[in-house]
């Protein structure tokens, strides 16, 4: 389960960010954290427990809590480690917050549609490093900005180390001039490995 970093930046002041940042806050580990339910409350009637197939069969996938999700969150869970997100909380402009997978873009336009006059710049990045990863800015429902590289590409190995904080060497990479692209040591490319994965698991606002 490769985990994605992501970052939401607020543009509009120290004040507005903290009024939007306690709106999506955990309420049990305050401003910092991210719950996806506070964008997207789920319904109380939506089963969430652990499912198998006979709940499937009962409820409906879309009414287990993993389908829910999936369909209205984009993930099939909550943000992970919401108190690690919110322990690491400076203060600023800005919160990290992990995701399982997938990216949860959907939920920040839907997010700028309830802060209408702001200006959210959304990145994320898979750990698995140039496979899952972009920006965009949002305001009041409408992407101003997209920028999705190609996976496995040099773009999107340099946005997602940007984003993740990290270089190249510590997941194993490094540039080849003269293939224009990262390749792995030992000289497997980012590409190559990723049509034939051997199991590797492998800030900047706009």
């Amino acid at each position: 389960m490769p985990i994605v970093q992501n970052i939401l930046h607020v543009q509009g002041g120290s004040a507005q960010a903290a009024a939007l940042f306690d709106f999506i806050a955990d309420r049990r580990y305050g401003r910092g954290s991210v719950d996806l339910g506070r964008i997207t409350p789920m319904p109380p009637w939506v089963y969430r427990q652990p499912t198998n197939l006979d709940l499937l069969a009962k409820y409906g996938e879309e009414n287990c809590s993993r389908g829910w999700c999936l369909q209205n969150w984009g993930v099939d869970q909550n943000t992970l480690r919401p108190q690690k997100s919110a322990r690491e909380y400076d203060g600023g402009t800005s919160v990290r917050f992990q995701t399982a997978d997938r990216d949860v873009r959907e939920l920040i336009r839907k997010l700028s549609l309830v802060f209408k006059d702001l200006y959210l710049d959304y990145l994320w990045a898979s750990e698995d490093v140039g496979s899952l990863v972009g920006a965009a800015q949002y305001r009041d429902g409408e992407a101003l900005i997209e920028f999705i590289p190609a996976p496995g590409s040099r773009a999107a190995i340099e946005k997602a180390l940007d984003i993740l904080g990290a270089k190249a060497s510590d997941f194993g990479l490094a540039y080849n001039p003269t293939l224009g692209s990262y390749e792995y040591k030992g000289g497997v490319t980012n590409e190559q490995e990723r049509s034939h994965p051997t199991g590797r698991n492998a800030h900047r606002v706009f």
